[in-house]
């Protein structure tokens, strides 16, 4: 029962590392699910971050769909009224410059 170890969204916070599963490519970076999470929307902007040396990183070489990669809760809010919130994930910054 994979739900009822889920931990709970409200643990998430800005600067947390967590591990992803990624789910798909976009033209403006991809969309990633939280593991060990409750289900939730997640995404990393890699036009918009992508100077960031993790970032910049992960746009070298784009995890493909089904990769799990840790990544940084960048932002947690609340998306309308559906139990679903934006995650802005980003990469952990690296010793490489």
């Amino acid at each position: 029962m994979e739900e009822e170890s889920a931990r709970p969204l409200s643990e998430l916070r800005e600067g947390m590392t967590v591990r992803a599963t990624i789910t798909s490519h976009q033209p403006w970076g991809f969309t990633a699910e939280l593991d060990a999470y409750e289900p939730v929307g997640a995404s990393l902007d890699t036009v918009r971050r992508g100077t960031e040396p993790g970032v910049e990183r992960l746009v070298r070489q784009l995890p493909p769909v089904g990769a799990v990669v840790d990544l940084v809760v960048g932002e947690v809010r609340d998306w309308q009224h559906e139990p679903w919130i934006w995650i802005d994930l980003t990469a952990p910054g690296t010793a490489e410059g």
